[in-house]
């Protein structure tokens, strides 16, 4: 699901601390493409599996989980109404992206090994949020109607609660 090359720049800049508009999932997953957003879109269905490779670190990092620990930090940021952005699941690798802001300065293998940060240099291979009929074994678990990346503490605070609640149950 990853590779290797990208640019710098955000997509949702905050003002105030209030988000400024947003745009449809598609038009805002595709405008970290240094190509044409009307021709991405429109070749998104021709790709391989409906699968399109999206640049990371442009205007959102994407955070690799285990999927059982993935989904349960989803269900906890969802349960604790912190704003969510999109959450991609690979049914296929058993593996969970959660879309953030990029450049949060967490070092996330440190805190928990089984994480990893994808940033500048890699790509995601991304379904259309329009056209999931074309993947099944690739979904976006989470995708808001006019998306934003998670806030990288938000993730974090909700990973380390999970954590720790896993870890006192096992005890």
């Amino acid at each position: 699901m990853t590779s290797s090359t990208s640019a710098s720049a955000r997509s949702v800049p905050r003002s105030g601390g209030r988000r400024l508009s947003r745009l449809p999932a598609p038009l805002w997953l595709v405008s970290a493409c240094e190509d044409d957003r009307d021709a991405t879109l429109a070749a998104w269905p021709s790709r391989p599996g409906g699968l399109l490779l999206l640049p990371c670190g442009v205007c959102w990092d994407a955070v690799r989980l285990p999927a059982q620990l993935g989904l349960a930090v989803l269900d906890a940021l969802l349960h604790d109404a912190v704003e969510t952005g999109p959450v991609l699941h690979d049914c296929d690798t058993q593996v969970v992206y959660v879309l953030i802001t990029p450049g949060g300065g967490i070092d996330w293998n440190e805190r928990h090994p089984q994480v990893r940060l994808l940033s500048t240099g890699c790509y995601l291979a991304t379904p259309s949020p329009e056209l999931d009929w074309l993947n099944r074994m690739v979904v976006w678990a989470h995708m808001p109607p006019l998306p934003a990346p998670t806030d990288p503490a938000d993730l974090l605070a909700a990973l380390d609660g999970v954590t720790k609640s896993r870890t006192s149950t096992a005890a």
